[in-house]
């Protein structure tokens, strides 16, 4: 009766098969987004709140405007959830004696974004977009304000930190000095409880 051989099959290919296998699951799995304030209706109610705050108690150079009769531009960039809520809230709204123009501003229309006072940045830039357009805005009276992780890191001037209970807000002063825009007293309250 013939003998049958039996051969070991070696752990190396088997091991480098489950790296292959596990490497395709990783990359074909994005990470999970961490929840912002704008994914919330009360998150969204409390960022126009203090939209409404910032464009009332910042001061802008008077030669961003074009004559008395120019708006005062609040424009939004990759955040589409907050268009609904500044437009009801801004509907016949005055700034400083200026109507508010919202306006949507796509990604990579930094000219138009120069002629804006307020930008609000969302999570629909990709990160790398987000950074060159905070960083062509650098030197312009524009006030860039968002909700996403590290937002002042990348040269934003205000972010929204914290979800849930308790809300505070991070400013990036340098940004705000090199733009020339003055704030008042009453935006250094930077915590907030959200009930």
């Amino acid at each position: 009766m013939p003998q049958t051989k039996l051969h070991a099959i070696s752990p190396r290919p088997f091991h480098w098969l489950l790296c292959q296998l596990l490497l395709v699951v990783a990359v074909a799995v994005p990470p999970a987004r961490a929840e912002l304030l704008s994914d919330t209706d009360l998150g969204r109610k409390v960022m126009v709140d203090y939209i409404v705050h910032f464009a009332h108690h910042f001061q802008w150079p008077i030669e961003v405007f074009n004559g008395s009769g120019a708006p005062f531009r609040i424009c939004v960039m990759g955040e589409e959830a907050l268009v609904a809520p500044l437009t009801a809230r801004f509907h016949r709204h005055r700034i400083q004696g200026r109507m508010v123009a919202l306006e949507t501003v796509n990604d990579g229309e930094t000219m138009r974004a120069r002629r804006c006072q307020i930008v609000v940045m969302g999570d629909g830039l990709e990160a790398g977009h987000m950074a060159e357009a905070v960083g062509a805005l650098e030197f312009f009276p524009v006030l860039t304000v968002s909700d996403v992780s590290r937002f002042t890191h990348i040269g934003g001037m205000v972010a929204f930190a914290g979800t849930g209970n308790n809300m505070a807000l991070r400013l990036n002063k340098t940004r705000l000095d090199r733009a020339d825009l003055d704030m008042g007293n009453s935006v250094f309250r930077l915590t907030r409880t959200v009930k």
